[in-house]
């Protein structure tokens, strides 16, 4: 199970910089062109739902099992709340 915990973990840290390049979508020139920017962009906008939608899936088949989650409650609402905001943003708002 320290395979979930490090996704979930890992989907936490993407849906951070998810929420990072939607700031920078809505204001211009907030960083400097670069690596850094470009990593963000990356991790944040093109990795993000996959990792979230697998840590979640995840989740779900564990609670399905009857097994208890070996994450914070916290980490599972948290990442279960961005994954319906992206959902919202990439489906219902690109249309």
């Amino acid at each position: 199970m320290k395979g979930l915990l490090f996704l979930a973990r890992l989907a936490l840290i993407c849906n951070v910089l998810f929420g990072f390049c939607l700031v920078m979508q809505r204001v211009h020139d907030f960083m400097p062109q670069g690596s850094v920017k470009s990593t963000i962009i990356v991790l944040g906008w093109f990795v993000a739902p996959f990792v979230n939608l697998a840590a979640n899936l995840w989740f779900l088949s564990v609670r399905i099992l009857g097994k208890p989650l070996p994450i914070p409650g916290w980490l599972a609402i948290s990442n279960l709340l961005i994954l319906v905001l992206q959902f919202f943003v990439y489906f219902i708002l690109a249309s």
